[in-house]
């Protein structure tokens, strides 16, 4: 499978085909392992924010609309990075993958 198709599938899959990707599949390039990276962290992020709103008994219109409209976005961003063959770096969520998975990127 190609680089592009393995980054494409971890956004597809978030949390789950970033894992794969990342720690299951051996001589990925750099850009695919930090395009996993990303997916884990995008996948992640968007189940304790929903995961913490139902905690909390505060009501917010369209909260959850809203979250699920940046974590479609966040996820169609990664895929057209990956699919262009562009810079991988999301802003924010590239810096979080980063700090988080750095050593299983770098090496």
């Amino acid at each position: 499978m190609s680089e592009k198709g393995k980054a494409i599938l971890a956004y597809i899959f978030t949390w789950v085909g970033g894992l794969i990707v990342l720690f299951g599949i051996k001589d990925n390039e750099k850009n695919t392992k930090l395009h996993a990276a990303q997916a884990i962290v995008i996948g992640v992020a968007y189940m304790i924010i929903l995961i913490i709103y139902r905690i909390i008994p505060i009501y917010i219109p369209f909260f959850s609309t809203i979250i699920y409209g940046l974590y479609i976005a966040c996820v169609i961003m990664g895929i057209i990075k990956a699919n262009n063959e562009q810079n991988p770096e999301i802003p924010v969520i590239s810096n979080i993958a980063k700090s988080i998975f750095g050593k299983k990127i770098e090496g």
